[in-house]
C-alpha cells in the first residue's frame, strides 16, 4: 500500500514503466488481501485488550475509507456514472455503510470504470471502427403522461389548477364583495346612440302608472331597432372552412385589438361566444372571448385587456352588425358586469331551436346536425385562467364560434320556410302571425325573444339571511338537495339552525377571501356537518376527505358557528317542564255530595311531575258511551255534570307560590259515577281458581299478591292496597259478566287442595257437548268374541263364541260399540271437574319449554351398509370408455 500511494502521488507514469506499475500494484493489491484474510475472527476481543492496537486499527480504516470516496468521487465525474442512478456519488461514513452498500457502490462503480476503461482501449487499438454506411436515429417521441381522469372528462389538474396565482389581484379595479349598493353602468362613451346617455326611457303604455328608471343604457335602441331587411331573406348558407384554412389570431396587446376592431367594424355579421370563471373567485370572472367573422377567427384575453374591452360597445351596439350568439342568458350579464358591454341586434340561436321545436337546444347539437362536428364537451368546465392556453382549449375555444354563423344561416332559413309553410295554411298553432309579412313571423318571434334576452341587467346578489331566497339563498340550497326538513317553512329544530347559521359563516368568508362557495365549504360537506354537528375540531376536521384549504386555517371559526347555533336553538327554543319536588306537589280529590257521606283519603304524593304542565284538558273532553270493560253503564257527559280533576302544587318553579287552595266544590260533581268507577275496579282485583263464575254482590276475597294485602269488599266504605288507602263508597254491584282472571307468576302457583286428578278425566272449558267415544284398538282374537278386559272399565269381561264370518254379524257389532260410547261420554258429563289455570304451564311464563325424553324418540334405522365382498358372478358394469365402441369403428369396417 506504500508503493501504491507513492505512485498514486506522481502526476503521471511514462509508458515505459507502465507494466512495472501495474504489476507491482496488482502485487500490493494481493499482498493486503492476503493479510486482510489472516485477521483474527476475534479482532474485537484484541482491540479491547491491546489500546495500541485499537488506534493502528482506527487510523488504518480511516485511510482506507478515504481511498474508497476518492474513488466514488472520481466515478461520478464520468458520464456513464451520471446516468446509473446515482450509483458511485454516495460516501462511505462509517463501518456500517462499508457494509451495507460495498457492492452497489464500490463494485458495480469499479466494474464500470474498468469496462469504459476497456471500450478505450478498444477504439485505441483500432478493434472498434466506425460503420460503413451512417444511421442518423431518429428519438422516439415521448410519450404524453397518462392523464388520471376517467374516459369523457377533464384532468383535475385542468379543471381546477390551484397553484395559479389569482388573476383579479392585478384587477385595477379591487372586486368589493361587500357592496350593497345597486349596480350601475359606468360608460365613458354611448356608441351608436339614438337618445343620449342618461335618458329615462318610459314605455308609453305605462303613462298613468309611475315610471321607473331604467338601469339599461341601450333599452330605447333594443326596443326601436329597425331590424337590416337581409335578415328576412332566404340565402344559401356559406359555409366554413377548416381551421387550417381560416386564419386564427390571439389577442393579448393592443395593438393588436386594435387591429381587431378594424377588421369587425367592416364586418356584416359576427358570432361571440365566452368562457367564465367561477371556482376561485366569489363573483365569478370572464378569462376568454371568442369572435368570428365570415373569414378569420380571434380569441382575446379578457384578462390582460380586461380595462380596454368597453370599446367593443361600437361594434356590439351597432344595429346593422347582427352578433350571433348561442345561449346568452348569462353571456349578456357577465358582459355588463365585468367590461360594460350591451348587445344590440342580438340573434340567439338557442331560441330559433326552441321555435323550431327541435329535440335538443344544445351547441353541440346543432354543430353535429348542420357541420357534422363534434365538440369535445368537456373543455367546457376547464379553468380558463391557464396561461399560455393549451392546443386543445384553443381548439374547443375556436370551435364554439367558428361553425355558429354557418348554423345561423341555416336556422334563419328554416324560419323562413317554416313561416311560408303556415301562411299559406290554414292552421294556427299558437304562432302570433306578423301582420306586414306572415312569411317572416316565426324570424321576428325568434329576434323578440333575443331582445328579451339583450334587456337583462346585472344585479348584484345581496343575502338573505331571514328568508333564504336568491339563488345563493339557504332556503333555495335545501330545495335543490331535497331537504325538505332544512326549507324556510320546516319546523325549528337543530339541525335546521345550525343549517342556517354554517350557510351564513360560509357565505361571509366566501367574500372575505373572495372565494366560490364551493371552495370554501363543499355542499355536500354543509348538509353532512348540519345533520350531525361536530363537538370539537378533531371530529368536525374528520368529516372531510380531503379538507378544503380555507378550512385548514378557519376550522375553529367554523366550529364556534355550529356551536354558537345549538346554543341559540336551545335558548330561543321551547323551554322543557320544570321538575317539581316530591314534598310540594300534591293530587287532592274531593267529592261533594249530599247523599251519603265519603269518607275522603289522605292525599297521595305524586312523583309524576310532569304531568302538572301537560297541555291535555280534562274538562269538556269527548267520552265514549260504551266501553268494553264497563258496558254501557258510563253515564253520558253532559254541561252540568262533568268530572273536574285538579292537580294543584303549593309551590311551583316557574309561578312561585300559588295564591290559595283550590275550593271542593270546583274539583268533584259526579259522585255516583266515580263511585260506580272505582267499585268496578276494585271488583277486578280477584283471583279465580276455578272456572270462570258471575260476581255476587257480596263477594270478599283476600290475597297476598303485589307484595301486599288486597282487599275487595263491596259492602265497605275502604279499599286498602298495600299500606296506601283509598277512597271508596257503598254501593250494590249487580254484574252479570264473567270476572278477569289475573296473571299469576308460576312460582307462586299452588294446585288445588280439593281435587283429586284422574288420570282419565274429562276437562270442559266452556260450553260442555256430546263427544263421541273413539273406538279402541282390538286384535283380531276380540274381533271375534275371545275375552278381553278393558282397563279403567267397570263393565265385566265378557266371553263370546267364535261366530262364522258374516258382514250382518260385524255391522251389529259396530251399533252395539256406538250405544256403549254414548253410555260412557253421558257418565263422565254428569261429573265434571273445573280446571285449575294455576297449576298448568302458562304462556306468560319466562320458563324453559317442557323437556322431551329423548328415550321416546323414534330411532332412525340404521342403514345396511353392502359390505366390499363381490359375489362370484355379481361383477360391477364395466366402465364407460372399455363397454363403448372405439372411435376407430366408426366407420363399421368391424362388425
Amino acid at each position: 500500500m506504500m508503493d501504491s500511494g507513492s505512485h498514486s502521488g506522481q502526476t503521471g507514469i511514462p509508458s515505459s514503466s507502465f507494466d512495472e506499475y501495474n504489476s507491482t500494484l496488482q502485487g500490493t493489491a494481493l499482498k493486503a488481501t492476503r493479510h486482510a484474510v489472516s485477521l483474527p475472527t476475534d479482532l474485537a476481543f484484541h482491540r479491547s485488550m491491546d489500546s495500541d492496537l485499537a488506534q493502528e486499527l482506527d487510523a488504518f480504516s480511516s485511510r482506507v475509507l478515504s481511498l474508497t470516496n476518492s474513488l466514488l468521487a472520481l466515478v461520478s465525474t464520468s458520464e456513464t456514472a451520471q446516468n446509473a442512478r446515482g450509483k458511485g456519488r454516495a460516501k462511505l461514513e462509517s463501518q456500517d455503510d462499508v457494509v451495507d452498500g460495498f457492492h452497489s457502490l464500490v463494485v458495480d462503480s469499479m466494474d464500470q470504470l474498468l469496462e469504459r476503461t476497456d471500450n478505450c482501449l478498444d477504439q485505441y487499438l483500432g478493434r472498434i471502427k466506425a460503420p460503413a454506411i451512417a444511421v442518423n436515429v431518429v428519438p422516439e417521441p415521448q410519450k404524453s403522461k397518462k392523464s388520471n381522469a376517467p374516459k369523457g372528462r377533464l384532468d383535475p389538474a385542468l379543471q381546477h389548477a390551484s397553484h395559479l396565482p389569482k388573476p383579479q389581484l392585478r384587477f385595477k379595479s379591487k372586486v368589493d364583495n361587500f357592496t350593497e349598493t345597486p349596480w350601475y353602468p359606468t360608460l365613458p362613451h354611448k356608441y351608436n346612440a339614438q337618445v343620449p346617455l342618461g335618458y329615462h326611457f318610459h314605455d308609453s303604455e305605462d303613462d298613468s302608472s309611475p315610471n321607473k328608471i331604467s338601469v339599461h343604457p341601450y333599452q330605447y335602441e333594443i326596443k326601436h331597432l329597425s331590424y337590416p331587411t337581409r335578415m328576412f331573406r332566404a340565402t344559401a348558407p356559406i359555409p366554413p372552412k377548416s381551421f387550417d384554412e381560416t386564419p386564427f389570431t390571439w389577442i393579448s396587446t393592443h395593438a393588436a385589438f386594435n387591429a381587431m376592431m378594424d377588421k369587425l367594424r367592416r364586418a356584416s355579421d359576427i358570432a361571440v361566444d365566452l368562457e367564465h370563471h367561477s371556482h376561485r373567485t366569489y363573483s365569478g370572472f370572464l378569462c376568454l372571448m371568442q369572435i368570428s367573422t365570415r373569414s378569420e377567427d380571434f380569441v382575446v384575453d379578457t384578462l390582460a385587456l380586461r380595462d380596454e374591452l368597453h370599446e367593443l360597445n361600437e361594434v356590439f351596439t351597432d344595429p346593422k352588425i347582427v352578433k350571433v350568439f348561442h345561449g346568452a342568458e348569462s353571456d349578456i350579464v357577465w358582459l355588463q358586469q365585468d367590461f360594460n358591454l350591451f348587445i344590440v341586434n342580438l340573434f340567439d340561436t338557442y331560441h330559433a331551436s326552441k321555435v323550431l321545436d327541435f329535440p335538443k337546444h344544445g351547441l353541440a347539437y346543432l354543430l353535429e346536425i348542420y357541420c357534422d362536428f363534434i365538440p369535445e364537451k368537456q373543455y367546457q368546465l376547464a379553468d380558463w385562467r391557464i396561461r399560455p392556453l393549451p392546443e386543445a382549449f384553443l381548439a374547443y375555444a375556436r370551435s364554439d364560434t367558428h361553425f355558429l354563423l354557418f348554423v345561423y344561416d341555416n336556422l334563419r332559413n328554416a324560419l323562413l320556410d317554416r313561416s311560408q309553410s303556415r301562411a299559406q295554411s290554414p292552421r294556427n298553432e299558437g304562432i302570433q302571425v306578423d301582420a306586414q309579412d306572415p312569411a317572416q313571423a316565426l324570424v321576428r318571434e325568434v329576434l323578440s325573444r333575443s331582445e328579451e334576452t339583450s334587456l337583462r341587467v346585472y344585479e348584484r346578489e345581496v343575502y338573505d339571511a331571514e328568508n333564504g331566497a336568491g339563488p345563493g339563498g339557504w332556503d333555495t340550497l335545501a330545495k335543490k338537495w331535497n331537504k325538505g326538513a332544512l326549507t324556510v317553512l320546516a319546523r325549528e329544530s337543530t339541525q335546521r339552525e345550525v343549517y342556517r347559521s354554517i350557510h351564513a359563516w360560509r357565505d361571509r368568508i366566501a367574500r372575505e377571501e373572495d372565494e366560490s362557495t364551493r371552495f370554501v365549504l363543499p355542499n355536500h360537506y354543509l348538509f353532512q356537518i348540519a345533520e350531525k354537528p361536530p363537538s370539537d375540531v378533531a371530529a368536525l376536521l374528520s368529516i372531510f376527505q380531503p379538507v378544503p384549504p380555507v378550512l385548514r386555517r378557519r376550522a375553529k371559526e367554523l366550529l364556534d358557528a355550529v356551536k354558537d347555533a345549538v346554543a341559540r336553538h336551545a335558548t330561543n327554543g321551547i323551554i322543557p317542564p320544570p321538575v317539581a319536588s316530591t314534598e310540594d306537589v300534591v293530587i287532592e280529590v274531593e267529592v261533594n255530595t249530599a247523599s251519603a257521606p265519603v269518607e275522603t283519603s289522605p292525599s297521595i304524593t305524586n312523583t309524576a311531575s310532569s304531568r302538572l304542565w301537560g297541555s291535555m284538558s280534562v274538562l269538556g273532553a269527548p267520552v265514549q258511551r260504551t266501553s268494553s270493560l264497563f258496558g254501557s253503564t258510563v253515564p253520558s257527559r253532559s254541561a252540568d255534570h262533568q268530572t273536574a280533576m285538579s292537580y294543584a302544587s303549593s309551590r311551583s318553579s316557574l309561578f312561585g307560590t300559588r295564591s290559595g287552595s283550590l275550593q271542593a266544590s270546583r274539583l268533584v260533581e259526579d259522585k255516583a259515577r266515580f263511585k260506580e268507577l272505582l267499585s268496578r275496579i276494585h271488583s277486578t282485583l280477584v283471583i279465580s281458581p276455578s272456572a270462570p263464575q258471575a260476581l255476587s254482590a257480596t263477594t270478599s276475597k283476600s290475597t297476598t299478591q303485589f307484595g301486599g294485602t288486597i282487599t275487595a269488599n263491596t259492602s265497605t266504605n275502604t279499599t286498602v292496597i298495600g299500606d296506601a288507602e283509598m277512597v271508596s263508597v257503598e254501593g250494590d254491584i249487580n254484574g252479570t259478566g264473567q270476572a278477569e282472571i289475573p296473571y299469576v307468576p308460576s312460582n307462586k302457583r299452588q294446585p288445588h287442595s280439593g281435587m283429586d286428578v284422574i288420570d282419565d278425566s274429562i276437562v270442559v272449558v266452556g260450553q260442555v257437548r256430546q263427544k263421541k267415544r273413539k273406538r279402541p284398538k282390538t286384535s283380531m282374537a276380540q274381533d271375534a268374541g275371545l275375552e278381553i278386559n278393558l282397563p279403567g272399565s267397570d263393565r265385566s269381561p265378557r266371553t263370546a263364541e267364535i261366530p262364522a264370518p258374516d258382514g250382518n254379524a260385524s255391522k251389529r257389532k259396530q251399533k252395539q260399540d256406538r250405544a256403549q260410547g254414548s253410555e260412557n261420554s253421558e257418565e263422565h258429563s254428569q261429573d265434571v271437574v273445573p280446571f285449575d289455570y294455576t297449576a298448568v304451564p302458562n304462556l306468560l311464563d319466562d320458563g324453559p319449554s317442557p323437556e322431551v325424553n329423548p328415550d321416546l324418540r323414534q330411532k332412525k334405522k340404521p342403514k345396511q351398509t353392502k359390505s366390499g365382498v363381490i359375489e362370484y358372478g355379481n361383477f360391477r358394469a364395466p366402465p364407460r370408455d372399455f363397454r363403448e365402441v372405439k372411435g376407430g369403428n366408426k366407420t363399421h369396417t368391424f362388425k
